[in-house]
């Protein structure tokens, strides 16, 4: 084995903080409906509560804007028992000018001591519109909160990644 490959790995101690720099995609407002979900109580990780999206869902940004595609949306949120909820979900993107686009994202949400929730995210895309296809490499982050019964999250591009194309790598 070459003397390098015995090398131990020595890990970045540093606690310098890296700025990161991002874009604002969209802001993006929905609603759960609550008399459609499902809940699973007592499960081995928590609660679960499993709901589709309401109609009525919308985003709106300056380079995409459109409505939620109910029926094909959905949030699967576990609560857990220090009061705490993860976010597991997928939501069907429909742009004014009809691409459809698939926004996936897991994340982590609290409540305050008024019991408003506030959320963060990262969100990922998917579509095959060649309009859109630049979404495919975008990493996102979502900051959200409760407005009434509305979720409304501020969604952005984290644009440190250089400008490549899918499928240009080598």
């Amino acid at each position: 084995m070459p003397p390098e490959q015995n090398m131990p790995i020595e890990p970045n101690l540093s606690t310098e903080t890296v700025p990161i720099e991002t874009v604002h995609l969209f802001t993006l407002r929905l609603r759960r409906d609550g008399d459609r979900a499902v809940t699973i109580r007592d499960g081995p990780h928590g609660t679960r509560a499993i709901a589709p999206v309401a109609e009525g869902g919308l985003f709106t940004g300056q380079r995409l804007s459109g409505k939620l595609i109910t029926g094909a949306s959905g949030d699967w949120a576990t609560l857990r028992p220090d009061g705490s909820f993860l976010i597991d979900a997928r939501l069907t993107l429909m742009t004014d000018d009809g691409a459809p686009i698939l926004m996936t994202y897991r994340g982590v949400g609290a409540f305050d001591d008024n019991r408003d929730a506030w959320m963060q995210t990262a969100p990922l895309f998917e579509t095959g519109d060649k309009r859109y296809d630049w979404l495919n490499l975008v990493q996102a982050l979502a900051f959200g909160h409760l407005d009434g019964g509305t979720v409304v999250y501020d969604v952005y591009e984290v644009s440190q990644m250089p400008p490549i194309r899918a499928g240009t790598a080598t």
